[in-house]
């Protein structure tokens, strides 16, 4: 899936959670269970975003007892220990690390947003309600109407929240030259049908053949093997340290890459 694709699939599912909560809030009204329900709605975007922004490897949990079931070529364990060796992976980690904090940034102004603004809600309530039937007090009118007014308000408020975050992930991707995803599980097993990474906390299998733009970098001297995938705006990076470099990369080119890329290698 292209980084265009990703991202208008985000915003399609950003709007799809706005109407849902909008929606809710006007049954729910302002009160101590919808302010939970905020914080819910921002925790469900930050997943999401996170979600549909992560590796273009196609990595998944799904795939790994396949993967396990064929021929193990190789494995590593603790490569954590090789990756404290290697000390130019500052350098590999600071655009990373500066577009994690942009959005940081962005989350923190967003939150900032919800505090600030909540109280005004009733108040942008009985305003629309004032303009569509010329009253603002909710009370007095039908059920209906007044939770119509509300949704609108929640509405306003949610999409608020939204074009903030939505600016500042622009002006994110505007400050780096792509987006970075740079991936390092803690172990890995290869076998002839693709390799498991096991991270801190999940377990994720990718798939042999690789996709025809992967490629293959190999860095004898930093111990590492690194499956590189180049979009328009973003970089995806699986690196596997390694202290047999060479032949990690000897095996992955024989097994993960398709006959078209094994030539062009």
């Amino acid at each position: 899936m292209s980084y265009i694709e990703k991202m208008s699939r985000l915003v399609a599912l950003n709007q799809l959670y706005i109407l849902i909560y909008s929606v809710l809030a006007a049954i729910i009204g302002v009160n101590i269970y919808l302010f939970l329900l905020v914080f819910v709605f921002i925790a469900i975007s930050m997943i999401v975003q996170s979600v549909m922004t992560s590796s273009n490897l196609n990595e998944k949990g799904s795939y790994v007892p396949e993967i396990l079931s064929g021929k193990r070529l190789f494995h590593e364990d603790n490569t954590r220990a090789i990756q404290t060796r290697d000390q130019l992976i500052y350098l590999d980690l600071q655009e990373q690390t500066k577009f994690s904090l942009y959005t940081t940034f962005g989350v923190l102004i967003g939150l900032a947003y919800f505090f600030a603004l909540w109280k005004y809600i009733p108040d942008l309530a009985s305003l629309i309600a004032l303009k569509l039937y010329g009253s603002s007090a909710l009370k007095s009118l039908p059920l209906w109407e007044a939770r119509l007014a509300l949704f609108l308000a929640f509405l306003a408020y949610f999409e608020g929240y939204f074009i903030i975050n939505q600016g500042i992930m622009m002006w994110a991707l505007s400050r780096v030259k792509k987006l970075p995803a740079l991936n390092i599980p803690t172990s890995y097993i290869v076998t002839d049908k693709g390799v498991v990474i096991k991270g801190l906390v999940t377990t994720k299998g990718v798939r042999f053949p690789l996709p025809p733009d992967v490629r293959l970098n190999l860095d004898k001297n930093r111990r590492f093997v690194e499956l590189v995938r180049d979009g328009r705006r973003t970089v995806t990076k699986l690196r596997l340290y390694t202290r047999n470099p060479e032949k990690l990369y000897d095996i992955l080119r024989r097994v993960a890459l398709a006959s078209s890329q094994q030539q062009e290698g």
